[in-house]
């Protein structure tokens, strides 16, 4: 009688168990105890790991999503080809983020609209006011003409008049009667003059008219522009408004945008694997948006391997048409991480996803001759890799297509789309000649009929995968313990070389930090003391004010290295602890071997008598503790005193001269010099003082740094042969692997 799903994983993992616990033969030798101690401890972890795996097959035995993950390289544009399906497919969530895009760009054409309108309306008020005052503007030529020809006149009947009166002088003087008939303003030039003085009068009245006529003007201009201002103000306001109304919903509508799931370039954009649901025809299926696989491993691992175990088909998305590289001993290859993370797939896929950023590279078809033969290549790869799990591959390119159907606004992205759209044509046939269309309708359709007996073939063939790595990967042990001494003795190297830079730099931190703050010093001491001598001060008040700058500027100095020497203390202690730290977390990586291994996908724990590192914080307090005394020490009030001893006694000369004392300037300059020596002389003396006591951090620092490389020197201990009771549990699993098999191929018969 053929066994349920749930009662497979039961056997599986009754069998896993009884496995370890058979291991091993009676024996009386210690040490032969302890490594077979050591081996079922070992294959412990792998049946814990196995045993998780299995727990979880079972919880979702019964699913009913299909569920598909796209796999790939880093910058592969896996997540530009969701976004477009979750387009196409109108995933709720998009379908609905879509329409909050659509409702938001109306209400951002009705704030520009509003906008439009109150500038037209300031803009016809602007041009009314800028024609009135053109106006007056003319009336005041006019005006100010008028004057100019007043003025001119007047000056010309005062230049009559006076060359009349000299000729009347001359008249009077050349006969009797002519002098009586002056006498009596009776001659012809003195009645001229009289004419000319009415006619000055009456210009000087017409020219008094004028200037108020445009003085009257100009306050009407000044009144007009006032009233101009004022209606700008309230424009300004008004459109203030409007248009922080509208950059708010410009901000709310890239909200809404389509493509923020896409990376911006950087490796390991995406972390964390995303799922987006989908429904047709009554058939629900998920995709799996996974990290990519080229980019920092160490920090999506777990995303990976959770994403890849929930998933029932994998497609393994590439902007390269080329087969997948092979590793070394160094690295591990993508081939290697292909083998180990999709092996247990039923169904894995290949889509090459040509990288298009630009219409130039648009072409139809698509791909050409070279690229078929790549893909051929390609194909004979993964199916040497992945056997009959291996499907094919499939041709699209996502951006494009990515560019016809999304919503965009305002950005990089934006232009692209109109730049597409402006030289390839229509949207409909970007799409069509990008291949997506296609391979959307064959995802919804062939991909994903009869997915619940593709759920259930997934799930046995995850179970045979996983025994038949435990069983592959046993006969690697032996290797990986024989390699883990050198790796740590590697690590041990790499910790004290980077404990023994970081206390160079920290003593070089600490100089530098002196250097810095003796010159601020300098340059504030001298500043004030310039301020003081620009006051015309006496030689005597110079050196009572000398005296007391000195005084508070070194206490300033103590200040500033307290607590610049405190921060490049704490940074120290931060380096020191993230050395230590890293080196812990590569001595527990080591210890647990296959956990991080790229060699293996299942838990391996080794179980070695070695020193435990816990006393590490410690001595890494101990050094702080110590270092930071001897520091703190010289710079508290009572250590500052034998430091400002040498200073405080320096005596503050100035040159007397009796120039000196009548001229100011001179008097001036024989204090500046003294200022700029006596401090030069001080910021010696405080350098001098300050870096011997540096000095005198070397010793307790090294002390405490060989007592920290001390605690994380772990006794390195060599790995004892198991190979036999590896073998017997290698025996045994391969045994129970078959069993599995052939339960699996008698439910995909229909034998249930």
């Amino acid at each position: 009688m053929k066994k349920s799903p749930a009662e497979v994983f039961t056997t599986v993992i009754n069998e896993v168990d009884y496995l370890i616990k058979s291991l091993g033969e009676q024996t009386d030798d210690k040490e032969v105890l302890k490594q077979q101690n050591y081996a079922k401890e070992k294959l412990a972890g792998v049946h814990n790991e196995l045993q998780e795996s299995l727990n979880h097959l079972a919880k979702n035995a019964e699913w009913d999503v299909f569920t598909i993950a796209f796999y790939g390289e880093t910058n592969a544009g896996k997540s530009t080809l969701i976004e477009t399906l979750r387009i196409l497919l109108s995933e709720p969530y998009k379908k609905e983020e879509r329409k909050m895009f659509d409702n938001v760009y109306q209400t951002i054409g009705r704030s520009e609209e509003s906008i439009g309108l109150v500038k037209n309306d300031f803009n016809q008020v602007y041009a009314s006011f800028k024609k009135k005052v053109e106006q007056l503007r003319e009336k005041i030529e006019t005006e100010v003409s008028h004057q100019t020809e007043l003025t001119g006149k007047a000056e010309l009947e005062k230049c009559k008049v006076d060359d009349l009166q000299t000729l009347i002088i001359k008249k009077r003087r050349s006969n009797l009667w002519n002098f009586i008939k002056g006498l009596f303003n009776l001659l012809d030039e003195q009645k001229v003059i009289i004419d000319a003085h009415e006619a000055i009068n009456q210009f000087e009245i017409e020219l008094t008219i004028t200037n108020q006529e445009i003085d009257k003007t100009q306050q009407k201009i000044e009144q007009t522009n006032a009233e101009l201002q004022e209606k700008n103000e309230v424009f300004y306001s008004e459109i203030s408004i409007l248009e922080e109304i509208l950059a708010n919903q410009n901000n709310e509508i890239m909200k809404y945008i389509d493509g923020k799931i896409v990376g911006d370039g950087r490796s390991d954009y995406t972390q964390e694997v995303s799922q987006y649901k989908f429904k047709y025809k009554n058939q629900n299926f998920a995709i799996l948006d996974l990290p990519g696989i080229e980019g920092r491993e160490e920090i999506v691992i777990d995303e990976i391997n959770n994403a890849v175990e929930r998933a029932h088909a994998v497609f393994y998305i590439s902007g390269k048409a080329a087969p997948p590289q092979n590793g070394d001993e160094e690295s591990e290859g993508t081939v290697d991480k292909i083998k180990r993370h999709l092996s247990q797939h039923t169904e894995v896929y290949f889509i090459y996803n040509k990288r298009v950023k630009n219409p130039k590279q648009f072409r139809k078809p698509l791909i050409g001759e070279d690229e078929k033969s790549a893909l051929k290549e390609v194909d004979d790869v993964l199916n040497k890799v992945l056997s009959e799990q291996y499907e094919g591959h499939k041709v699209l390119s996502a951006y494009p297509a990515l560019l016809s159907v999304g919503n965009f606004w305002e950005d990089r992205v934006c232009k692209n789309q109109r730049k597409f759209l402006d030289q390839l044509g229509s949207a409909e046939d970007i799409l069509a000649d990008s291949g997506v269309k296609d391979f959307s309708n064959w995802l919804r359709t062939s991909l994903v009929e009869e997915s619940k007996s593709k759920i259930i073939k997934s799930n046995y063939r995850k179970i045979s995968v996983a025994i038949e790595h435990t069983q592959e990967n046993i006969s690697e042990i032996q290797r990986e313990f024989t390699s883990l001494k050198n790796k740590l003795r590697l690590n041990e190297k790499y910790t004290n070389r980077k404990l023994d830079e970081e206390s160079e730099l920290f003593v070089q931190n600490l100089e530098n930090e002196a250097i810095t703050i003796i010159r601020k010093f300098k340059n504030s001491f001298r500043k004030k003391m310039y301020d003081e001598i620009d006051k015309e001060i006496d030689n005597d008040e110079f050196k009572i004010i000398f005296e007391k700058e000195k005084n508070f500027a070194i206490e300033e100095v103590r200040q500033q290295m307290r607590i610049g020497m405190r921060d490049i203390l704490k940074e120290f202690e931060k380096e020191i602890k993230e050395i230590v730290m890293k080196n812990e977390r590569y001595t527990t990586e080591l210890l647990q071997s296959f956990d991080d291994s790229i060699q293996f996908d299942f838990e391996f724990e080794p179980i070695l008598n070695i020193k435990n590192s816990g006393s590490v914080a410690g001595t890494v307090l101990s050094l702080v503790s110590g270092v930071g005394g001897v520091i703190l020490s010289f710079t508290n009030p009572i250590g500052w005193v034998v430091i400002v001893l040498s200073v405080v006694g320096m005596l503050i000369s100035v040159g007397k001269n009796v120039l000196g004392f009548f001229n100011h300037g001179y008097r001036a300059s024989q204090q500046r010099n003294a200022t700029n020596e006596n401090i030069e002389e001080m910021a010696t003396e405080l350098s001098t003082s300050i870096r011997e006591n540096i000095k005198k951090t070397h010793d307790p620092l090294m002390r405490e740094i060989d007592k920290v490389k001390g605690d994380l020197s772990f006794a390195i201990k060599y790995i004892n042969e198991m190979n036999r009771v590896f073998k017997e549990a290698e025996r045994k699993l391969k045994s129970l692997s078959w069993e599995i098999e052939q339960e699996g191929m008698g439910k995909l018969n229909g034998n249930n």
